[in-house]
């Protein structure tokens, strides 16, 4: 069974009991976004007339359908457990969560039975990534500055909430409440959530840059993570202009795709962001517009989380360490047939976008 249909299936049969239809909402078109996401992902347009007896008002002109979509950080689908958690705690512009669960039956086509599934708010706005060299300076500095003011907002969420409050970095998985041996236990130092349904957070199951080889530790010039003054936050993963949503004028109306959400030092993560904003677009911008782009990022981040005056000497070798993990994290991904499949799937919509376009 083609993944489109399972999506489908999936969106049909979820917004029946999660609306208490009487029968299924009528599916009128099903296509992958344009833009790329660990997930298989599918919009799903909806009929909303009719019989008010199906209280038709109430289904969705469109929702978003996800199959699978594990983190490379712990192998967990965990974006609904961290939407359902930034949505409960911030004002940050995320998809509501509609539903989720997991397949009961293998579908075929690299879908089988207990692969999770989860059903999210469709969001307007024109993919950041695919506008952010055409918009004008003006809406791109408006986006920059308030993509700055959404990471400094993430990353002050455990200032107010003691659930998101971390000790060290670490990968986030879903807590099964399954009995846990006492190796286990140890490795999981704390629950990010107390409640049912939650996340918990475990050691990374890949070489993460912020926890190098101890020849390599003691030579870099910057602390780590774990080293004091170092402040582990709860980070998006993938901060990037291909992950938002925006107006026109560059206001950003929905931050997308948290399926690698982790906990890391804060200074990194900020560095690791400012080269997905400013950095990797030098062909592209004059150096004083690149300037003006990084002084409206970390105004609009200093502006909600605390910010070191050293981090413009560290912020390099966070860079470089970026690069470095992301090479160590690739090369892991390419070692299994779904991490290849999945980077094959990217590859493929960025070929071949204008196909896969919204119709």
């Amino acid at each position: 069974m083609e993944p489109s249909t399972v999506a489908e299936q999936i969106t049909a049969a979820a917004l029946e009991s999660t609306l208490d239809l009487e029968s299924p909402p009528t599916v009128r078109s099903c296509w992958r976004p344009a833009a790329g996401s660990v997930a298989e992902t599918f919009v799903v347009a909806l009929e909303t007339g009719g019989d008010r007896k199906q209280h038709a008002s109430a289904v969705p002109e469109r929702v978003v359908c996800k199959l699978g979509g594990a983190s490379v950080w712990t192998g967990d689908v965990i974006e609904p457990l961290v939407l359902g958690q930034v949505s409960e705690l911030s004002s940050l512009p995320v998809p509501a969560v509609i539903a989720s669960g997991s397949i009961e039956i293998d579908s075929g086509d690299g879908l089988a039975s207990g692969d999770r599934w989860a059903l999210y708010e469709f969001r307007d706005g024109q993919n950041a990534g695919e506008c952010y060299h055409t918009h004008g300076a003006t809406a791109r500095r408006r986006l920059v500055a308030q993509a700055g003011t959404a990471l400094g907002q993430l990353h002050s969420l455990g200032e107010d909430d003691s659930e998101l409050e971390f000790d060290r970095v670490g990968g986030l998985a879903r807590d099964t409440g399954t009995e846990e041996t006492a190796e286990t236990q140890r490795r999981k130092t704390r629950t990010a959530r107390k409640n049912a349904g939650t996340l918990e957070l475990t050691e990374l199951e890949c070489w993460h840059a912020l926890d190098p080889p101890a020849r390599l530790r003691s030579a870099l010039p910057v602390p780590l993570a774990g080293d004091d003054g170092c402040r582990p936050v709860l980070t998006h993963g993938d901060f990037q202009p291909s992950n938002l949503l925006v107006t026109p004028a560059g206001d950003i109306t929905a931050i997308l795709d948290w399926g690698n959400a982790h906990v890391t030092h804060d200074e990194y993560a900020l560095a690791r962001a400012e080269v997905r904003f400013v950095d990797l677009h030098a062909r592209r911008f004059s150096r004083a517009e690149r300037e003006r782009l990084r002084t409206a990022f970390r105004r609009g981040y200093t502006a909600h989380a605390p910010l070191s005056d050293e981090f413009d000497e560290r912020a390099p070798s966070y860079k470089l360490l970026w690069a470095l993990q992301s090479g160590a994290n690739y090369t892991r991904i390419v070692r299994s047939a779904r991490g290849r499949q999945q980077l094959w799937r990217q590859c493929q919509r960025l070929l071949g976008r204008d196909a896969m376009a919204t119709p």
